[in-house]
């Protein structure tokens, strides 16, 4: 028997976006037959949710959740006020941004809807830290600043990029030695910094909560490592063909890759059809 599915939460790039960045037509008619059938829509998201509510509005899914900085700050709508904002409690966050400035990484600081840039090393572009910029409701970017200050505004996530997978792993190893900091990633070449028990699985939980949804009528959709958590409460975890070894192995189903229009093949497989 497939499950009985009264909500959908989806990570973005890499899942619900394809390579060019942009939400298909068949995704697109995919999630619109969803709200239609009464199944609740989520977008969760290591992007601030500024950014993922002007994509979902310039689209046209008013209704969807915003999940975003991985459960840090989550509203029911794109023009909600948020129920959820978790922060860095601010010696740790300090301590964070103390570690990445030592190793002469470039690591950005995300509070709520403004990202704070230090750059290091690399020199990364706009795009690289979201997609909307210089609009009406879109996130502020800045570069540097005082540390302390910012940390004691209340930091959601910090995520920081080194290109060298053995110095990547170096700093991981050194940022798991700090209580209350949950360590995940996003790709390859970045670590992303939690509070501790704060990421997308906690995130999907609450919204269920707050629905009124037993987790088991809950479908998650994801690519890679930071996906994982909402993976583990969902009572249908669906990885992409492109996800990674470690999503597909914790997965119950895998669709098409998100050149393929993967979302729009799970939804219509695992949700809409009827048992």
């Amino acid at each position: 028997m497939k499950p009985t599915i009264r909500l959908i939460a989806m990570d973005m790039d890499g899942t619900l976006l394809n390579p060019a960045q942009q939400l298909s037509r068949e995704n697109r008619l995919a999630l619109l037959d969803a709200h239609r059938a009464g199944i609740r829509l989520a977008i969760c998201s290591g992007r601030m949710p500024g950014d993922s509510a002007l994509f979902a509005l310039e689209n046209r899914l008013e209704q969807i959740a915003i999940l975003g900085l991985n459960g840090g700050c989550c509203q029911l709508s794109p023009v909600a006020a948020p129920y959820a904002n978790h922060v860095l409690p601010a010696p740790l966050a300090l301590a964070c941004c103390r570690l990445c400035a030592e190793k002469g990484m470039t690591f950005g600081l995300f509070l709520r809807n403004q990202v704070v840039i230090f750059q290091g090393k690399a020199e990364l572009r706009r795009c690289d830290w979201g997609g909307h910029w210089d609009t009406s409701g879109a996130p502020v970017m800045t570069y540097g600043g005082n540390m302390e200050q910012l940390a004691a505004q209340g930091i959601n996530k910090i995520v920081c990029v080194e290109e060298d997978p053995a110095a990547l792993s170096a700093v991981r190893k050194e940022m798991k030695k700090l209580d209350g900091l949950q360590v995940t990633s996003s790709w390859v070449n970045n670590l992303e910094l939690m509070p501790a028990g704060v990421d997308k699985g906690l995130a999907v939980r609450e919204l269920a909560q707050h629905l009124g949804l037993d987790l088991s009528q809950v479908m998650v959709i994801g690519d890679y490592d930071n996906d994982l958590s909402m993976f583990r409460c969902a009572g249908f975890a669906v990885a992409m063909g492109n996800a990674s070894e470690a999503v597909k192995a914790a997965a119950h189903a895998v669709t098409l890759t998100n050149a393929e229009d993967g979302v729009a093949y799970a939804i219509r497989k695992w949700a809409l059809e009827k048992a």
